[in-house]
C-alpha cells in the first residue's frame, strides 16, 4: 500500500492530520504544490516530509516550478501589492538550502511500475483533468494502468476502457486546500494493488487560520490570504 498526497500548500496542520490518519505504507508520493499559498509553514512542511521514516517521492507543482524558475530573478513589482506573487516571494525568501536541494531534484512526472504520477498533466504542471473526456485524451497518450495527478484540488476517479483492460485516471484532491465542498478537511489517497481509497480527514482549521492571520505573509498578501482562508472554511 502506498499513500498519494497533492497540493499541501504549506498547510502544516492539514499535513499533520493526514500523517496521523495514514496507515502503514511502503512509500509516500507527493504530487506537487507542496509549498506556496497563504500558509506560513513551507519549511516545516518540507522538513516533515523529508524526515518521514518511509521513502518519499515527489514531482513538481506549478508553485515549485515558478519559484525555481524565478528565485534568482525576482522582479521588484512582484514584492508589492495583493497578489500571489507576494506569497510566492515570501516563500522563496523563507526556504533554506536543504529545501532548495530537495525541490531542484523534482521532475514534472514520475513513472513507478504501472503508475504515472504528475501534478497537472505529465507535460505541464498547469494541466487539468476535469472530466471524462480529459481522462480519455490523457489515457490515449500514456500506456499505464494508473494516471494520477492533482492541481485542481478536487478528488476524482475516471475509468477508461480501451478494449484491453480497464485503466484509471485519478485526481487525488488536495491536502492543504481541498475543493471537495467540505470545509476544514484534507484529502489524500491510498493505493493498494487495484484498489484506491480517498480519505477525507478533519484538521484544526481554526488554529490554521489564526496562524495565517498572525503571520508576516498575511501582512504582505492580505487579500490573497483572505481568499485562501475563505476556501479553507468552505472547501
Amino acid at each position: 500500500m502506498v499513500a498519494i498526497l497533492s497540493d499541501i500548500h504549506s498547510n502544516l496542520y492539514a499535513l499533520e492530520a493526514v500523517l496521523k490518519d495514514m496507515p502503514k505504507v511502503s512509500d509516500v508520493y507527493v504530487l506537487g504544490d507542496i509549498v506556496g499559498g497563504a500558509s506560513p509553514f513551507p519549511c516545516e512542511v518540507l522538513d516533515r516530509l523529508m524526515d518521514l521514516d518511509v521513502p518519499v517521492h515527489a514531482v513538481l507543482g506549478n508553485w515549485e516550478e515558478w519559484m525555481l524558475k524565478n528565485r534568482h530573478d525576482i522582479q521588484p513589482q512582484w514584492r508589492v501589492g495583493e497578489s500571489k506573487f507576494s506569497a510566492a516571494i515570501w516563500t522563496i525568501d523563507a526556504l533554506q538550502s536543504r529545501h532548495w536541494d530537495f525541490l531542484e531534484k523534482l521532475g514534472k512526472n514520475m513513472q513507478i511500475d504501472d503508475m504515472l504520477l504528475f501534478h497537472g498533466s505529465p507535460e505541464e504542471t498547469t494541466g487539468q483533468i476535469l472530466c471524462q473526456s480529459d481522462a480519455d485524451e490523457l489515457a490515449k497518450k500514456y500506456n499505464t494502468k494508473w494516471l494520477i495527478g492533482g492541481h485542481t484540488h478536487s478528488a476524482r476517479l475516471f475509468r477508461v476502457e480501451d478494449g484491453r483492460e480497464s485503466r484509471r485516471v485519478v485526481n487525488v484532491g488536495s491536502v492543504g486546500l481541498s475543493a471537495d465542498g467540505i470545509g476544514g478537511t484534507a484529502c489524500y489517497a491510498l493505493l493498494d494493488g487495484d484498489n484506491i481509497v480517498f480519505r477525507n480527514v478533519s484538521y484544526d482549521v481554526e488554529t490554521a487560520i489564526r496562524a495565517i492571520e498572525s503571520s508576516e505573509l498575511y501582512t504582505l498578501a492580505t487579500e490573497y490570504s483572505r481568499q485562501i482562508i475563505a476556501r479553507m472554511i468552505s472547501g
